[in-house]
């Protein structure tokens, strides 16, 4: 055995600096591992006529659907319009593409009343304009199907950041609301339904209204926005919207 520790002769001294005085180099989580696809799986859900087609690789389209948890065979409201070997060739021509594939989407799902054109990684790589493509889809399929778009890029976006780019596209769609209901309350945010119905309850008992919410569960019921309208945050991530 060896012999005893040696004595520390001087007391151990008090830190002088705690954790908030540490510079914070890198922040990990959530934040850094997901893109900003993943808010289609809540979005998809709450807006219950809209369709959100990725204009993605094959790795985008297996984020979501694992992500969401459904199999593709069930049809859910969001699809991948797959860029191939083609696209990224200049092979082909890509607008021709993506408006075929819309044509087939929209020939099969009559239902749908918004669709979104949802940007990934490759398509902001390849320079795919989809906002003009947006444009003009909605053009070709107006007044039945409005076509929107956003980035959901890994490159731009980051997890909850999905959500805020598809809300700040909404936004430009509001119409204005008549003179008696200019004072309205907006929550925007996605929530659950359960959710939205005590908010009903809640701001009624409290003489707040009138109330609508962001986004809507129907396409067509976008919130009306006035001089006076309100609005209240129910997600904290909402910083473009």
């Amino acid at each position: 055995m060896s012999g005893l520790a040696p004595t520390i002769d001087q007391p151990i001294r008090k830190a002088t600096a705690g954790c908030d005085d540490i510079p914070v180099l890198r922040e990990r989580g959530q934040r850094e591992v997901f893109c900003g696809l993943t808010g289609i799986v809540w979005l998809h859900r709450k807006i219950q006529d809209a369709f959100f087609l990725v204009v993605g690789s094959r790795t985008c389209a297996h984020l979501v659907q694992s992500a969401a948890g459904v199999m593709i065979f069930a049809e859910p409201r969001f699809a991948t319009a797959i860029i191939d070997d083609r696209d990224l060739a200049g092979i082909a021509d890509v607008n021709e593409e993506l408006d075929g594939v819309v044509s087939q989407l929209l020939a099969r799902r009559p239902d749908i009343k918004l669709l979104f054109l949802v940007g990934s990684c490759p398509s902001e790589v390849i320079k795919i304009d989809l906002k003009r493509a947006s444009e003009r889809l909605s053009q070709l399929n107006q007044p039945r199907v409005r076509v929107l778009h956003y980035s959901g890029s890994g490159i731009e976006t980051t997890f909850t950041q999905g959500e805020d780019a598809c809300l700040a596209a909404l936004v430009p769609e509001m119409p204005e609301a008549p003179t008696e209901d200019a004072d309205g309350l907006i929550v925007v945010g996605c929530l659950a339904d359960v959710v939205e119905d005590q908010f009903i309850r809640i701001f009624a008992e409290l003489g707040v209204g009138p109330l609508q919410f962001l986004p809507p569960r129907r396409a067509g019921d976008l919130p009306r926005i006035g001089p006076g309208t309100r609005y209240i945050l129910a997600q904290p991530f909402l910083t473009d919207t």
